[in-house]
């Protein structure tokens, strides 16, 4: 068995398989058998991912963030399985995608084949059919069906995975044994329906469904089922009676054997003893009783005469029920026998506990076989969802890439259905492979880039996608930076854990990875915050040239563009709002989320209207309103007293004539500026300080105006006679 084909079979989950190589002593063929199942042998390259941030893993695949359960992450939604160790290897599967597109492909393919024969709810070609297959009847008709009632049944059977385990340990019951092996047996008779042949090409596309199916039906495994269900009685397994639960022989158990004749031999001793009871007291109805646990007492009116030596239990008015000494010493000869065949018994059943480890390895491998059957059940029912498509992956040595056209969020889709905003996503190592995203609050920013890294994780996994198309590279690495939070108990704080978790993605991340960082900065001021973002994401650009979505309330970090010409790209989320943005951003207007992205640079982050969601007072949110603009006039008029200095200092690089008249020139507009310049100062700073707000805005309009006037002249090289004098 090749690397590859043990990777499919077990599909990473070898945990319970170490034990058996640990504790048993096997044949030589048997060890080898086991070593090539354990995927012990090296490997080229590992099969699964690995560098998939625990939060994100934790959180969003296989917890929901709000409330710790697994309502609403990825595994809910994933999750179809019908049986505990089939939901088990699922989640397994969803924090470990696959990095090999050999082992991707083997799984897409045996979805594709059992979505296929559950019917035609998707169309072929969805489903990763050829066009010249279009027409070809579907194979194995029954193949969904048989699946479906053999995993039915084991989900009501007993967790199989874990008994196996506690019958190698040799601590499962009888009944429990029974109830495992049974339901082992049942799936591989089943199975052996399908009538699926190692050399019969014309029954299964899928080579590693073959192989599944053909381990769990293995005739080994089903051949050792049946003998080991034979060498035990069900009735006495039901019931946990060791000593009637084995059928021993002379060649096997000699000692159940030479127990049970014993207890049997003490038995007919000890009921043979009634008939000498009968004829000394005449009564031929007399029989053995029982008594509150106490047996085989004798029982006779008070009148009745008895030898001195019968022990007398207990009596009523009329009886006294007696234990002659013949038969108390019958009882301890009956006790010991008992206590003989109980011990021998359980020795047996370790025996034949113990004789199942040389078997433990095939059962192991036929029980990861229809646990894997079982999650490529699930991801078939989950591929028949309406606008679910097959991704495809392009190969190892072209660039890495992300093509995915109409991509929806697994996850919120399953809420909003048909309401849900699709998005495209196209990254292209060769072209642009870096999306600067921005947008409003609530925009839907964090929802794309996550939607972004689920689709690339359930293509990876072997599932597939809620897009209209999904063409990828496979990815070595999940990388993202999101949320915040921070640990009191190691003294580190918010903004410490933010850029931890940042050094570890620039230490780790590789030009095959994708790495998301979800507003960097935000844990300290703004000019320090937006510092670092910009030196990170030009670290990733510059040094990693990873797949990077990188989603800011900066505007500014967009500039990257011009520095990565066709590299990065700046998007946001589109929205409408009921008034012109460019008059007064702040005021209170309703915006309305188109959750689109689009091309281009969001200035506005509209931080008010989820003020206003969230019920904040509104004299909170005025007097919020009120210092924002403030704010932002008091920076728009030092953004313009920079930009006068700049011709200025142009003028030491003329000539010394045209210096000198250029001076000259440059004087008189100073002096006309610098009226200007105090008008507009006079009215901010009268806005600034006057509580009365219609008052506030209304010099605000005025300082407005004049510093559109000094920007066109600044614009012509000379003023245009801004107001003289403001009436406060």
């Amino acid at each position: 068995m090749s690397m590859v084909d043990v990777s499919m079979v077990v599909g990473g989950c070898i945990g319970g398989c170490f034990a058996a190589i640990v504790g048993m002593t096997a044949e030589t063929s048997n060890r080898a058998t086991m070593i090539a199942l354990l995927c012990l042998d090296s490997a080229p390259a590992p099969a699964a991912i690995d560098n998939i941030d625990f939060n994100y893993c934790f959180f969003l695949v296989l917890k929901n963030n709000s409330d710790g359960s697994e309502i609403g992450s990825l595994l809910q939604i994933m999750n179809r399985t019908l049986t505990i160790f089939g939901s088990r290897l699922l989640k397994h599967w969803v924090s470990h995608p696959l990095c090999d597109q050999t082992l991707i492909s083997a799984r897409l393919d045996a979805v594709s084949e059992i979505a296929e024969s559950m019917g035609s709810c998707n169309s072929k070609k969805s489903l990763g059919c050829a066009e010249e297959d279009l027409d070809i009847a579907i194979v194995q008709p029954e193949l969904a069906y048989t699946l479906s009632l053999i995993l039915t049944t084991l989900g009501r059977a007993p967790d199989v995975q874990r008994g196996i385990t506690r019958i190698f340990h040799c601590t499962a019951t009888p009944s429990e044994f029974v109830a495992v092996i049974q339901a082992i047996l049942s799936a591989g008779k089943q199975l052996q329906q399908l009538n699926i042949g190692e050399g019969n090409n014309n029954t299964l596309r899928s080579n590693l469904l073959k192989k599944l199916i053909l381990t769990a039906s293995s005739g080994s495994v089903i051949g050792n089922a049946a003998k080991m269900l034979s060498s035990l009685n069900k009735d006495p397994a039901d019931q946990g009676d060791l000593t009637k639960l084995i059928i021993a022989s002379e060649g096997q158990f000699p000692e159940v054997v030479r127990t049970r004749k014993a207890f049997k031999i003490a038995m007919e001793q000890l009921d043979s003893l009634i008939h000498t009871y009968r004829k000394r007291f005449g009564m031929q109805n007399l029989e053995f009783m029982s008594i509150s646990g106490t047996t085989h007492l004798i029982e006779l009116s008070t009148d009745v005469k008895v030898p001195s030596n019968w022990v007398k239990v207990n009596s009523t008015k009329k009886t006294i029920r007696y234990h002659p000494p013949e038969v108390v010493t019958a009882l301890d000869e009956l006790s010991f026998a008992k206590e003989e065949l109980t011990v021998a018994s359980r020795a047996a059943w370790n025996s034949f506990l113990r004789d199942f480890s040389k078997h433990y390895a095939e059962f192991q491998a036929a029980v990861q076989a229809l646990a894997a059957l079982d999650c490529l059940h699930s991801l078939a029912i989950l591929s028949r969802n309406k606008g679910y498509v097959r991704p495809v992956f392009v190969d190892d040595h072209e660039p890495v890439q992300m093509q995915i056209c109409s991509g929806r969020h697994p996850i919120l889709e399953t809420t909003l259905q048909d309401n849900f905003v699709p998005n495209d996503t196209n990254m292209h190592a060769d072209g642009e492979y870096c999306q600067i995203v921005t947008g409003p609050n609530m925009g839907g920013k964090s929802c794309y880039v996550r939607q972004v890294a689920l689709i690339a994780i359930m293509a990876q996994v072997g599932s597939f996608v809620p897009a209209s198309s999904a063409k990828l590279h496979v990815l070595d690495g999940i990388y993202t930076r999101m949320g915040a939070s921070d640990s009191i108990q190691q003294g580190r704080s918010t903004f410490l854990e933010e850029l931890s978790e940042t050094s570890h993605i620039l230490h780790s991340c590789t030009e095959h990875s994708l790495v998301i960082i979800d507003e960097l900065g935000r844990g300290t001021s703004t000019h320090d915050g937006m510092a670092i973002a910009h030196a990170t994401l030009h670290y990733l650009l510059k040094q990693k040239r990873s797949m990077v979505l990188f989603v800011t309330h900066y505007p500014k970090i967009a500039n990257l563009a011009t520095e990565f010409p066709g590299s990065v790209a700046a998007y946001h989320v589109s929205h409408l709002t009921s008034h012109d943005e460019s008059k007064n951003s702040n005021l209170d207007h309703d915006v309305t989320y188109l959750y689109k992205l689009v091309p281009g640079v969001s200035e506005r982050s509209f931080g008010f209207k989820v003020a206003q969601l969230a019920q904040l007072p509104a004299d909170c949110i005025s007097r919020a309103i009120v210092m924002a603009s403030k704010l932002e006039a008091l920076l728009n008029s030092r953004i313009h007293s920079r930009s006068r200095k700049v011709p200025l200092l142009d003028t030491q690089v003329i000539g010394r004539e045209q210096g000198q008249l250029m001076t000259q020139s440059h004087d008189r507009s100073h002096q006309e500026f610098g009226i200007a310049y105090k008008d507009f100062y006079l009215n901010l700073k009268a806005a600034i300080q006057d509580d009365n707000c219609a008052k506030s805005f209304h010099l605000l309009e005025h300082a407005r105006s004049i510093a559109k006037k000094l920007i066109a002249s600044a614009a012509y090289g000379r003023p245009q006679g801004g107001p003289r004098s403001v009436s406060l």
